[in-house]
């Protein structure tokens, strides 16, 4: 079998049509050469749509231990091509997306890991605006940590001696496990810290699909305080005082944030915000005081970004 050039890691759970969104989104592309890897923690077992013609090879991988930390790691430790590529099932990539991928890191001298452009999906039934979004336009290189988070786990492409040299994701983050979001936050920042730039390319497309309601999108926001939370306090505990100070700036900005939205009467934004600044505190405290920050471990299976 000839080696891939990509691999493909999707993390999954008990979203089989989710799933089958973005498997068709990569079907469509124009480049050979990728493997995907659908790493499924589902309790159901027939997960996979139906096999299509499109020339796409998957391989369908169980995997025993929850938590998508877990799952990504198993899926590094099985990928066959040099450099591995991350989406999450509720995205939709763009035809030339591993193509872009591709074509960046066959320049001369390339170390560095990849990010892009992530953007929202047509708002589907009662949803509202997908999260964890970046439109920004202009090409950047990050070289060291600030105060924002510059690698997204739904579109990222990272040479797979590089990750598994860094670490690969701790598995005590990230959703499926107590501190269910910021296992990309914190790869990203170790990346940083050990002098790995991430490019920033706005041609490396992903669709973040808008398939939440209101109610459903105020939970995330919870949990992704509690995960960043946890994250800062990781580090913090180790006496990294950035991350100290990106606390207290995260808390500054959501009150800003808070401050705005009820000015400007969004009361979704109002209740997203609030779930995330409760969060943010209750994941830092409980992560500094029982000393549980960053350690491997899951707990029930929790929604993915």
């Amino acid at each position: 079998m000839t080696t891939p050039r990509i691999s493909v890691l999707i993390a999954t759970a008990d979203r089989p049509a989710l799933l089958a969104g973005c498997l068709e989104s990569l079907s469509f592309s124009r480049f050979f050469g990728a493997e995907v890897l659908v790493l499924d923690q589902s309790r159901r077992e027939h997960t996979l749509p139906p096999e299509r013609n499109s020339g796409l090879v998957v391989r369908h991988l169980r995997c025993p231990r929850r938590g998508k930390s877990a799952a990504l790691n198993l899926g590094v430790r099985e990928a066959r091509a040099s450099w591995l590529a991350f989406t999450d099932d509720d995205c939709r990539v763009a035809p030339d997306w591993l193509e872009v991928i591709r074509r960046a890191a066959g320049e001369p001298g390339i170390g560095c890991a990849l990010t892009g452009r992530v953007v929202a999906g047509m708002p589907e039934g009662e949803a509202v605006t997908a999260p964890s979004l970046r439109e920004k336009d202009r090409e950047m290189t990050f070289r060291a940590p600030s105060f924002r988070d510059v690698l997204f786990g739904n579109n990222m492409a990272i040479p797979a001696e590089l990750l598994r040299r860094a670490g690969c994701f701790d598995e005590g983050l990230g959703p499926g496990t107590t501190a269910p979001a910021a296992e990309d936050n914190d790869l990203g920042y170790r990346l940083l810290r050990a002098g790995v730039p991430i490019r920033y390319l706005p041609t490396m497309t992903v669709t973040h699909r808008s398939w939440r309601s209101g109610q459903e999108q105020v939970r995330l926001y919870r949990g992704y305080g509690v995960g960043q939370g946890t994250f800062y306090a990781k580090h913090a505990r180790r006496g990294d005082l950035h991350m100290a100070a990106r606390m207290a700036r995260s808390i500054w900005d959501a009150g800003r944030d808070l401050s705005g939205a009820i000015v400007l009467g969004r009361m979704q934004d109002v209740r997203a915000t609030r779930a995330f600044a409760s969060g943010l505190v209750r994941g830092f405290l409980h992560a500094i005081r029982s000393g549980n920050a960053g350690r491997s471990g899951a707990a029930t299976l929790t929604e993915e970004g």
